[in-house]
């Protein structure tokens, strides 16, 4: 359980760094660009440090660097929100 705990922990903490650096970049007219594993990537991971697993994930970020990956310009979820509220709150 603490194992599962500390690894969600990670998780959620990671993704709020995320969005703290996407509204920082927002904040100081900085260009925001992400690439991330899409959620279709369905490779087995069979423990923790899986060789063969990290391979078929590089596999795939090289596949998708080669054919010119589009870069997000939103963290996920955020698409259509964060626009509004840096809008609104520029006005007060």
């Amino acid at each position: 359980m603490a194992g599962r705990s500390v690894s969600t922990l990670i998780r959620t903490q990671g993704a709020g760094d995320l969005y703290r650096i996407y509204l920082l970049a927002k904040r100081d007219g900085l260009d925001f660009n992400l690439a991330y594993v899409p959620a279709d990537f369905d490779a087995p991971q069979e423990e923790i440090f899986d060789p063969k697993y990290m391979s078929n994930l590089f596999d795939l970020g090289y596949r998708m660097g080669k054919d010119g990956y589009p870069w997000s310009k939103v963290p996920p979820g955020m698409e259509g929100t964060i626009e509004e509220t840096l809008q609104t709150g520029n006005q007060e």
